[in-house]
């Protein structure tokens, strides 16, 4: 992601991560994006379009634990 004249301009190329994590960590994990929203990531965030795609990530990692059996309700 570049900054230039105070507009985020996203690289929309996708860039693959790869975890291990304890089953303990992956629960907790799981909790921490179940519970984060938007207003979260907007007052961490240096614009709306930041916070946006800050969510986009989380949903990201939500679906990605869920994948594998970790998705709290």
């Amino acid at each position: 992601m570049n900054k230039t004249k105070g507009c985020l301009i996203a690289n929309f190329a996708t860039v693959p991560v790869n975890l291990q994590l304890t089953h303990r960590e992956a629960q907790a994990l799981a909790q921490l994006v179940k519970r984060q929203g938007f207003s979260d990531c907007r007052r961490l965030a240096t614009s709306d379009i930041e916070a946006y795609l800050m969510m986009d990530g989380i949903n990201q990692l939500m679906k990605a634990l869920a994948e594998e059996g970790y998705a709290p309700r």
